[in-house]
């Protein structure tokens, strides 16, 4: 069965968003099939391989591409069009891995049949125009069961700045599919997602605490607990990321994470580019 091919007039934007994601200070050194690539060959990447990617397999004929990359301020192409590399060096990687990790909000609750689709479109126009600083989300990473793919409701949402991610935490609260509510509103508690930062979930997951009740944790709520329970990990409760946009036909899965999070059955994601991130 052939790839539907995307007719947008849109299409040069869609192209250069999606590849300057693959690229980007967020995804390119956790994503580790790209990141071989990238440093086997000083920063450049075959453009035939960036086609095979799920997420770039509809967009053809390969000169359209092209011609669409051509516009992007953050990449370059070869003299002969046939590569393609970032324009500025990447940031030191642990100054990178701490810095996602301050501005990444954990969130559980949304439906399971939420597509990625669904939760950019939610991301995009109810929770960035709100944002105090940037008002750009830099990545959103759906968390899946890695050997069925079935969606847990768990979100790792990548803010642009600390000061974002801040005041999704601490001022607002999160209703899905309304967006973002003042704390001071009158709202629902029940439909109102549970969120913590990426570093308090990862803080409470190595002290064997769970947060929510979901397929995910499997377990009680222990948030708001103050006892100290060291519980059994389970290897669904591994919060590895896969960066599914970018795996080529055929190949080993590419994932989006740390190396030392790995795990065969744990937990995965979808991740693309939210919003265009700026310079």
């Amino acid at each position: 069965m052939s790839e539907k091919i995307y007719q947008g007039d849109d299409f040069d934007a869609k192209v250069t968003k999606q590849v300057e994601f693959y690229f980007s200070d967020s995804n390119l050194q956790t994503d580790r099939f790209l990141w071989k690539i990238y440093e086997a060959n000083d920063g450049w990447v075959e453009l035939k391989t960036i086609l095979t990617f799920g997420r770039m397999r509809q967009y053809r004929p390969e000169d359209k591409v092209v011609e669409a990359l051509k516009k992007s301020d953050k990449l370059v192409l070869s003299a002969n069009n046939e590569s393609i590399r970032r324009k500025d060096p990447l940031k030191e990687f642990n100054e990178l891995k701490n810095s996602r990790k301050r501005n990444t909000v954990h969130i559980e609750g949304f439906p399971k049949t939420a597509t990625q689709e669904d939760l950019e479109d939610f991301f995009n126009t109810k929770v960035a125009g709100n944002l105090p600083e940037e008002k750009v989300i830099s990545s959103i990473r759906r968390i899946k069961n890695k050997s069925t793919k079935e969606f847990f409701g768990v979100v790792d949402v990548e803010f642009k700045s600390t000061k974002d991610a801040e005041f999704v935490l601490n001022e607002m609260e999160i209703v899905y599919p309304t967006g973002l509510i003042s704390k001071n509103d009158e709202v629902t508690k029940k439909d109102v997602l549970k969120k913590m930062s990426l570093l308090t979930f990862q803080e409470m997951r190595e002290n064997g605490k769970r947060f929510g009740i979901n397929d995910v944790t499997k377990r009680k709520n222990s948030f708001n607990s103050n006892k100290d329970k060291k519980a059994k990990k389970e290897t669904t409760e591994e919060s590895v990321v896969e960066e599914e946009t970018t795996k080529p036909a055929g190949s080993a899965e590419s994932e989006s994470a740390e190396p030392a999070e790995t795990s065969a059955s744990a937990p995965t994601s979808d991740e693309t580019p939210a919003a265009t991130e700026s310079a």
